[in-house]
């Protein structure tokens, strides 16, 4: 407790900042030479931001520590020797630098003549040699995304492919090719890892998405700790405009599913067949608390997956189909304050509930009883702080990150022990009771950003640090309630499919003269708690050789 006080503390008293955004601003003539010591207008009316600059000797304005909320303008007012120019709807994203650049057309004064001349417009990276590629809010609208899930729409970036291997919860998402357990995730420039296993903590939803940004190759040494690509999702903000939505998805299910003779499946990674429904409802909205000042958005989004499996045990005359349930529940709550023009901060809350239910028999059939069912359960939280301090000539970062996981991969329905019935002949009749098998994960995360820019002539030095602690708690082995291996006779096998027993046989439905072939029981489970530190230093100089060469 007094370790993550001290580290709040560090975060507040630092007075740093939200994850960092800049904007590069390049003004060109028609022969593509920079446009010196020409002034312009920055403004992003949504959050009631506005600033003054000036080009300097290589035709550039550089802005450092901007908020992601809102879309910015351009405004480039006419002068003796060049025509007025703007652009508007320039979205921002968490811990990238976006380059707009104008070719500023000459002033031309035609005597009974009009001339019309339309802006050139560019927002391509001028600024390294980063490979990365994005979706805008607009996109992710747009795009059929499978469940609202973000994973999902990354297929369609390139250099990402969809991964299969592992388990089936096992991350999805591969860049480059490269192994899908280290892909790196981030909220808004900070960690959203599960540290253990790999793949996202907290399944960021569509409706909380602002931007996704995938870098690839050669991207900033302040992102770091991988050797695989980066997922940096930038979440929504509110303004002063008022914004929401309301919505409800279904999947009906067989009234509308072409038959596949594939199996699917779910978001989870788990295979799902005929009968499979999806309902998902939730709502976003955002706006001001304070004009100007202070913002907010709230998002909730809950996703109920409805799932057969068919039980057949002919030797007890039983083919029922077995319902079984998905849930997912996720909420993200953001505030942003502006206590002046140069510093602000940024509360995140995101907390999800995820729970997989594994109900029995099989998606051909199977002799898994409901008795024997369980539900993998995974639960998130993040809890990020960011304050922005700008300078004059530097930009100074501090951002503090909370994040909880537990995974829970076998929650039994029946805290029993594990029976594994045989027929006369010896094949499986049924599978009771508990799974057989405990797995149980926790992990505690923290993480304390320091970062520094500045401004040396041509060059913008980038330093910082960042420290992360994840501990660790594992609980794992087999069933502490014993399992069985049993054997029915024949007139044992009788009584039971006489007793009309159904789906609902349980391990004490057997005969108590039934022949035990195996017994065990887990004495000594297996357990761990274990705390990674990780110190990670960085420094970066860009130079700004010319308008057309940076190193």
């Amino acid at each position: 407790m007094k370790k993550l006080l001290l580290l709040l503390l560090l975060a507040i008293v630092g007075q740093h900042v939200l994850a960092q955004a800049s904007l590069e601003i390049v003004l060109l003539d028609s022969l593509q030479a920079p446009v010196v010591f020409h002034p312009l207008r920055i403004s992003n009316p949504q959050i009631g931001y506005e600033k003054q600059a000036e080009t300097d000797a290589q035709g550039k304005v550089q802005l450092d520590g901007l908020s992601t909320s809102g879309l910015y303008q351009i405004e480039v007012p006419a002068s003796g020797f060049y025509e007025a120019q703007q652009r508007g709807n320039i979205a921002l994203i968490s811990d990238k630098t976006t380059t707009v650049t104008l070719v500023l057309g000459e002033a031309v004064i035609a005597i009974d003549a009009v001339t019309v001349r339309a802006g050139r417009y560019q927002t391509i990276n001028a600024i390294n040699a980063e490979v990365a590629s994005e979706l805008s809010v607009r996109e992710i609208t747009e795009l059929p995304v499978e469940g609202r899930d973000i994973s999902r729409a990354l297929y369609r970036l390139p250099n990402i492919t969809q991964a299969t291997g592992f388990f089936p919860e096992a991350p999805n998402v591969a860049i480059n090719g490269a192994n899908s357990l280290y892909t790196n995730y981030q909220i808004d420039g900070l960690d959203n890892n599960e540290n253990f296993l790999g793949g996202q903590r907290f399944p960021i939803p569509v409706g909380f998405t602002q931007n996704i940004t995938a870098l690839t190759n050669n991207f900033s040494a302040e992102h770091g700790l991988t050797s695989n690509g980066i997922i940096n999702i930038t979440t929504k903000s509110g303004t002063n405009e008022n914004t929401g939505e309301v919505f409800y998805v279904t999947r009906p299910g067989p009234a509308i599913d072409s038959p596949s003779p594939f199996a699917q499946r779910d978001l989870s990674g788990n295979q799902v067949r005929d009968g499979f429904q999806r309902h998902q409802l939730g709502f976003g909205m955002g706006g001001a608390v304070v004009k100007d000042k202070t913002f907010y958005y709230l998002n909730a989004e809950h996703t109920t997956d409805l799932k057969d499996n068919l039980l057949n045990v002919p030797q007890l005359g039983i083919n029922e189909t077995v319902e079984g349930r998905n849930r997912f529940t996720y909420l993200s709550a953001k505030i942003d304050h502006h206590w002046s023009t140069k510093f602000r901060s940024s509360l995140r809350i995101n907390n999800g509930r995820v729970g997989i239910e594994r109900q029995g028999g099989g998606l051909e059939g199977g002799v898994t009883f409901p008795s024997a069912g369980n539900e993998q359960q995974r639960n998130s939280l993040n809890v990020a702080l960011k304050n922005t301090l700008v300078g004059e000539h530097f930009t100074y970062e501090g951002n503090y990150l909370f994040g909880a996981f537990r995974w829970d991969y076998a929650n039994p329905a029946n805290q029993s022990p594990n029976v594994t019935v045989l027929d006369p002949s010896g094949v499986t009749l049924a599978v009771l009771g508990h799974p057989g098998y405990v797995f149980d994960e926790r992990e505690n995360t923290q993480v304390l950003q320091q970062k520094l820019t500045f401004y040396r002539g041509k060059h913008r030095i980038k330093t910082g640090l960042q420290f992360k602690s994840s501990d660790f708690e594992l609980f794992g082995g087999g069933n502490p309630f014993g399992s069985y291996l049993v054997q029915l006779n024949s007139a044992q096998l009788e009584q039971l499919r006489a007793a009309g027993v159904g789906s609902g046989l349980q391990p004490s439905d057997l005969p108590s003269d039934v022949q035990v072939l195996n017994y065990s029981t887990e004495l000594r489970p297996n357990s761990f708690t274990q705390r990674q530190n990780i110190l990670s230093l960085y420094l970066e100089d860009q130079w700004s050789v010319n308008a057309r060469l940076n190193l």
